[in-house]
């Protein structure tokens, strides 16, 4: 009987201790019109295990710390009349924190009431996953190696220092990630997104803010309804697309497509091809190592230095092409063009096109460039000047009548003859300059 007592004993005292172990402390204090609860919990696991915290209302904060154990406080305040009120709230958090296998779960639904709020200040294990979701409050995780998910319906998110896949979505704030090993899906509606230090694939979307992404590894793909979009030193395939803002894309190590409804659009240093779109602003690009594609429905172009060959299209502005070393296809529906053909492998595709509606074209070439001339200008009675057709290589200038418009002509081979190089305008001057 003194034997079975014993053992009787022990194991009171051992699960008496599991319980101090599990909810280190809890204390109540009133605080203006709030009781404030502190409670803190223990929960031992192995590396590779899961926190789940959900339907919360409140902030969460997650670090990392040596120990193989899950340590949460939580500071949860409560707008209720009486402290037995508050007692009674806090008698159900048995029903709040469970551990399942490896697994800690914290919040079940319908648990947390609209009178109550929390803010848990958590540390894991460093190799351990987290799925966070909250219903209004700012999360903060950092410093884990597993797969991080958070959710927030009114708050911002900040994540950092994570070997793993990190998914984060928030209704009302803005997003940070930095130093992250793997892929991150980012996604809010109303605020900003800015990224640093990415090693893997990126998904950003924001649907009222801008977008800042530097120093990708893998590919982006990012998209805003009403911000700007600045990428930075990314070594994958850009695609970039905003219908309210500019686009700015800073070298970029693969290919680039960006689309805009309502800004201009710059791109410096891309290693790939790039294709641009905007129906509202200019386009100026430099040092692409690819070919190049840009519309713009009203806005000027400008491109320098370009190492395959362009294709450009405006509704309503300029046309400069500088450092051109592949062929040119360049068209304006109401200004001035200007191009420069500086390639020296004449093997390379090299014709150009260049048609503009009304404005001037002066195009610059090689001096031993073997082309095929084909020029066409057409001289309304409005016209304002007397226009013409002036070239530093011999060809064949006529004239002629066509209705009540003058048609001046120009055709000739030089150099033996080569690619076409075509031009066309109405009321403007066309200049083929040898280069020096």
């Amino acid at each position: 009987m003194m034997k079975k007592t014993k053992t009787i004993f022990i194991l009171v005292l051992a699960a008496l201790l599991l319980v101090v172990s599990m909810s280190i402390a809890q204390q109540l204090k009133k605080h203006g019109r709030y009781y404030i609860a502190d409670i803190e919990k223990e929960f031992k696991v192995a590396p590779g295990g899961i926190l789940e915290i959900k339907d919360v209302r409140g902030d969460v904060q997650i670090t990392s710390w040596s120990k193989n154990v899950v340590y949460i406080h939580e500071r949860r305040k409560m707008d209720v009349y009486t402290k037995e009120e508050a007692e009674a709230v806090l008698k159900d958090q048995k029903y709040q924190y469970q551990k399942i296998g490896n697994k800690i779960v914290v919040g079940m639904k319908g648990s947390y009431r609209s009178y109550m709020s929390s803010y848990f200040d958590v540390k894991l294990p460093k190799k351990f996953n987290a799925t966070v979701s909250t219903a209004g409050g700012d999360l903060r995780v950092s410093d884990l190696e597993g797969e991080v998910k958070l959710v927030t319906s009114g708050g911002d998110i900040d994540v950092s220092k994570i070997d793993g896949i990190v998914k984060a979505t928030t209704s009302g704030g803005d997003i940070s990630a930095n130093k992250i090993s793997k892929e991150a899906i980012l996604t809010t509606s109303g605020g900003d997104i800015d990224m640093d230090d990415i090693k893997g694939d990126v998904k950003a979307a924001t649907a009222g803010g801008d977008l800042s992404l530097r120093e990708i590894a893998g590919n982006v793909r990012a998209s805003t309804s009403g911000g700007d979009i600045i990428v930075e030193k990314n070594t994958g395939n850009v695609s970039v697309q905003t219908s309210g803002g500019d686009i700015e894309l800073y070298d970029v190590g693969a290919q680039v497509k960006a689309t805009t409804s309502g800004g201009d659009v710059v791109v410096r240093r891309s290693s790939g091809d790039v294709k641009v779109v905007t129906s509202g602003g200019d386009i100026d690009l430099t040092d692409i190592q690819g070919k190049i594609s840009a519309t713009t429905s009203g806005g000027d172009i400008e491109a320098t230095t370009v190492m395959k060959g362009i294709k450009v299209t405006t509704a309503g502005g300029n046309i400069e092409l500088v450092d051109i070393r592949g062929f040119i296809d360049a068209k304006t529906s109401g200004g001035d063009m200007k191009a420069e053909l500086t390639l020296q492998d004449f093997s390379k595709d090299h014709h150009v096109t260049m048609n503009t509606a009304s404005g001037d074209i002066e195009l610059r070439i090689p001096a031993q460039l073997p082309a095929t001339i084909k020029a066409r200008l057409k001289v309304t009675p409005r016209a304002r000047d007397d226009y013409d057709i002036i070239s530093d290589f011999p060809i064949s200038i006529k004239k002629e009548k066509e209705g009540r418009n003058e048609i001046i002509s120009a055709t000739g081979e030089i150099n033996g003859g080569g690619d076409v190089i075509e031009l066309k305008t109405t009321n403007g001057n066309i200049s083929i300059i040898k280069a020096k």
